[in-house]
């Protein structure tokens, strides 16, 4: 799979959700494993229900990823 194909494989399964997956075949499959190490919306309800458990102000910034840092800090 090259960069061009990732993307709209990347595209479909942004605007179709998981049921994409099975429409890429082999390819879907290497990218569910990979999305299934980082799911950003578990993360996120988690971090809410904790801010709601605790009693604490939680705002767009308190769910917000954090940009990857590329030079390695």
């Amino acid at each position: 799979m090259n960069r061009t194909q990732y993307h709209a494989a990347r595209r479909m399964i942004r605007e179709n959700g998981r049921i994409a997956y099975r429409w890429l075949g082999a390819d879907g499959d290497k990218l569910r494993d990979l999305a299934d190490d980082q799911d950003w919306l578990a993360e996120r309800a988690d971090i809410i229900a904790y801010c709601k458990r605790e009693g604490i102000a939680c705002n767009v910034r308190c769910t917000a990823r954090l940009p990857a840092r590329v030079d390695g800090r």
